[in-house]
């Protein structure tokens, strides 16, 4: 009797934007097949564009509200002037692999991030990039996998940071460490594809992320321009990938493709709040030695994420621990005067934070004045504009219990900001009662080209999947529970997902009713207990390097 198997491969980052003009322009063939005979659609990300908390939303069909993930850095008070990297410790809903582990599935999941320590499962696992280096315990399972790998002239590489020298350097060609990473990932998956018992597979290409961050053209242009050279190669290289992928298919076998959000250009108006903050007064500074502290520190990692290659960062960090650890944990929040400060917005400007006395901060908003504080910086960032164009630059402006359900909804932002992408610019303008408000911010990650955008990527092709339909209304949320009906698993009923019924032939759907089961119990702990100083360091120079914290 056959089983059916299921596997689900990450694009981190990918849209529809570019796959499909340069499908159509004959440069992804296989792309083009998978959409042609299978059912293909957006895949909302939005609120949930941080990588962190997407990738978690889609592996265990929560919102971050039950799951507990909103970002790479998991604060210990608010202000978030002291933070830990997050990792699968923080996760507090089981991913669907766990589930199918459990139930006596056999499952396979490489470099999902947010997945360190490695799960104990039936089968095998690699972590992902919050994992503080594949030598670290627990990153394997088995722990013998790496040596296993290599054995077959495998050099397993976790991920690529700092391509903005490259980007630079090279600006219309792919890094050669890019294309190392990228083959590497692919003869890992499909060795372990061929050599390992599996029921469902799930692993994550993050290059498209990497790539488009800091390669995106500046100007716009045909794809056929040498400017889209790096960006192109690279979804090329995934197309012949994916060649692969359906040649050792069998007829029993579900291909899930999917991205945790789109990629787009860059406007510097989602860098504009912490300034319009100050502007208003809701945002101060540290004054005399204390923000020229705060200033040395911003240029000396500025200066080593753009002038100093990864190698020699490394030798640094060995070379002076004590320095390196100093600057590397200070964030550049730290240069805020909390006792002064009412609201702030971190590095993605996709979130407003109120310092108030439930949040743990210093409390300059009171408990009184949150609800009436927080409409009133709503209000403000309904009204904001493009400096050139008049257009509103906001489609809304959400308080978070309107988007989020769940346990862990506190630690959630107060304002969740859904921009206007198609008016965005590069300054921003309000008025207010008193004053006219124009504020030209600054890059604040050297070299960055591209930002997260709301809608990333779902193809549906194999055994029992419809031919040639377009779909709508998919969100992260809805992946785990199709995985797991895949599987003919139950759904837990308080899943925030639902199967995605619409994919699958009519046949398929009467022979195999959707099952629902009780609801989640609490998850086991981690194998892994503590991830000590030199671990943490070696996450948070990693997310640094990515663009992901200051």
């Amino acid at each position: 009797m056959t089983h059916p198997r299921t596997l689900i491969i990450g694009l981190d980052g990918a849209t529809f934007d570019l796959i499909k003009p340069l499908a159509q322009q004959g440069y992804l063939p296989t792309f083009s097949k998978l959409m042609d005979q299978g059912v293909h659609g957006p895949l909302q990300a939005w609120p949930n564009l941080n990588s962190a908390s997407a990738w978690t939303s889609i592996v265990t069909g929560y919102n971050p509200g039950k799951h507990g993930i909103y970002d790479f850095l998991t604060p210990t008070n608010h202000p978030i002037i002291e933070w830990h990297p997050t990792t699968a410790f923080h996760r507090k809903r089981e991913p669907f692999w766990r589930l199918l582990s459990n139930a006596g599935k056999n499952v396979g999941v490489i470099n999902v991030p947010i997945s360190y320590p490695a799960d104990p499962v039936h089968g095998f696992m690699l972590s992902g990039l919050d994992a503080p280096r594949i030598e670290s315990p627990g990153f394997a399972h088995p722990s013998e996998l790496l040596d296993e790998l290599r054995q077959e002239g495998i050099d397993y590489i976790l991920d690529i940071i700092n391509l903005s020298a490259a980007s630079q350097k090279a600006p219309f060609q792919l890094p050669d460490s890019v294309q190392q990473m990228v083959e590497t990932r692919s003869h890992t998956i499909l060795y372990l594809m061929r050599t390992h018992s599996w029921d469902t597979f799930m692993a994550v290409f993050v290059a498209p992320d990497r790539v488009q961050h800091f390669f995106w053209p500046t100007e716009q242009t045909s794809y056929e321009n040498v400017a889209w050279a790096p960006i192109r190669t690279l979804y090329q290289k995934m197309d012949t990938f994916l060649h692969e992928i359906l040649n050792r298919m069998d007829k029993e076998t579900s291909l899930l493709l999917i991205s945790d959000h789109g990629s787009g250009p860059i406007q510097l108006a989602k860098y504009g709040l912490n300034p319009l903050f100050e502007q208003l007064g809701f945002l101060r500074y540290h004054k005399g030695s204390m923000r020229m502290r705060g200033r040395l520190l911003k240029a000396l990692r500025y200066y080593e994420r753009k002038r100093i290659p990864i190698r020699f960062q490394e030798r640094i960090a060995r070379a002076f621990p004590k320095l390196h650890s100093f600057i590397a944990n200070k964030s550049t929040l730290s240069e805020i005067d909390w006792s002064r400060t009412q609201a702030y917005s971190p590095i993605s400007g996709d979130h407003v934070y109120i310092n108030y006395p439930s949040q743990g901060g210093s409390g300059k908003v009171s408990s009184e004045r949150y609800e009436s504080f927080r409409d009133q910086i709503r209000n403000i960032l309904l009204n904001i504009t493009g400096e050139n164009t008049g257009q509103p630059l906001m489609r809304n402006v959400h308080r978070r219990e309107d988007l989020y359900r769940g346990p862990f909804i506190e630690q959630a932002p107060d304002l969740i900001l859904e921009w206007n992408y198609e008016a965005l610019s590069d300054s921003i303008r309000v008025s207010t009662s008193k004053k006219l408000i124009r504020v030209e911010p600054k890059m604040k990650y050297p070299g960055m080209k591209a930002t997260h955008h709301p809608f990333g990527i779902f193809i549906a092709y194999g055994a029992h999947i419809q031919r040639g339909g377009t779909l709508s209304n998919l969100c992260l949320y809805d992946i785990a529970p199709t995985i797991l009906y895949l599987q003919n698993h139950p759904v837990p009923a308080d899943m925030d997902g639902r199967v995605l019924t619409e994919i699958f032939d009519e046949g398929h759907l009467r022979r195999h009713p959707i099952q629902y089961g009780e609801l989640e119990k609490n998850k086991s702990s981690p194998s892994l207990v503590s991830i000590n100083e030199e671990e943490e360091r070696k996450i948070k120079d990693r997310l640094r390097g990515l663009g992901y914290i200051e």
